[in-house]
């Protein structure tokens, strides 16, 4: 972690995942690539709807958090899960969150180099933002994105998202960050030639280019807030083994906080949902490399773990 912390707090860092464990979705703690179901060393903070997993951890955060870092300083002595078979017995952390907000246009080299807007500024702009449907797009590590037969130019971003732990509406500045439950890795798949299509009213379009299945994966695990330090944090993503992006979160145009406020402005979060905070520069958009069934991504973030995902047929 980039963060100044006491080593012991550091040392007890974890994460929270979904894991396929006899073929059931099954919540786990992570420490240092070593897992243990819920169910066995914090039942508590399953309740009181144990089938919700994840999602009823963080509808109750406020009490779920103390109970999680309790329960990693005994893992000493609690035999931890087998190891996952492969990538697809990691399934996405949250199963399912309400809303899945991202925004666009939010680092600077992506906006001048990327997108070619070599004048722009931000006093003089509002955020992007779109949703995208949680039960349809989210998906986890592993052969898990199906390419989408309607788009010839299939694009990858990688970001840093993050999970909703308190009911928020018309937050402020200086109270924004107290809603933050935790941080993961995404990457926001779009459909360029749907996203700029020519034929659309306004000649860009956030449906077509966004909202496509299997469009977002998510992991391998939620980070606490406590943990993470969201100013400087490196994000990089690898295409079949090339680096593509490389850039840190303090680049942002937006802040995080500053998005949660303009996020609130018009619609309540809620616990779980997830804000995905944009993308640097290196997308496919800017060299006009485009994703073909078979290719491998790996996107990481300093911290949070590596989230490796495969294109199929």
């Amino acid at each position: 972690m980039n963060a100044p912390a006491p080593l012991e707090i550091i040392a007890m860092a974890f994460s929270l995942t979904t894991l396929r464990v006899d073929g059931s979705p099954t919540p786990a703690l992570c420490v240092d690539d070593r897992y243990w179901a819920l169910a066995d060393i914090a039942p508590e903070v399953l309740q009181p709807e144990p089938s919700r997993g994840l999602m009823n951890v963080f509808g109750h955060w406020e009490h779920s958090e103390p109970l999680l870092v309790a329960a990693a300083e005994r893992l000493a002595s609690a035999p931890p899960l087998p190891a996952p078979h492969s990538l697809e017995d990691v399934l996405t952390p949250l199963q399912y969150p309400r809303k899945l907000v991202l925004t666009g246009a939010n680092y600077y080299d992506h906006m001048r180099g990327d997108a070619g807007h070599s004048d722009w500024d931000k006093e003089s702009k509002a955020p992007l933002f779109f949703l995208k449907p949680p039960t349809t797009t989210l998906v986890g590590p592993g052969r898990t994105v199906r390419y989408p037969e309607q788009t010839a130019k299939l694009d990858y971003e990688i970001e840093l998202a993050l999970v909703i732990g308190r009911k928020a509406r018309h937050l402020t500045l200086a109270d924004a960050m107290d809603h933050v439950a935790g941080y993961t890795v995404a990457v926001d798949l779009s459909a360029r030639d749907w996203q700029r299509d020519p034929r659309h009213l306004v000649k860009f379009d956030l449906f077509g280019g966004k909202v496509f299945d299997d469009s977002c994966p998510l992991g391998p695990g939620i980070v606490p807030a406590r943990y993470v330090d969201h100013d400087d944090l490196r994000l990089r993503f690898w295409l079949n083994g090339e680096l593509k992006q490389d850039a840190h979160t303090r680049d942002m145009i937006w802040s995080i906080p500053e998005q949660l406020v303009a996020i609130t402005e018009h619609l309540t979060l809620e616990p779980g949902d997830i804000v995905s905070t944009g993308t640097p520069a290196g997308v496919g958009l800017a060299t006009g490399q485009w994703m073909c069934p078979g290719d491998l991504m790996e996107a990481e973030i300093t911290g949070l773990g590596r989230l490796t995902v495969e294109i199929t047929k």
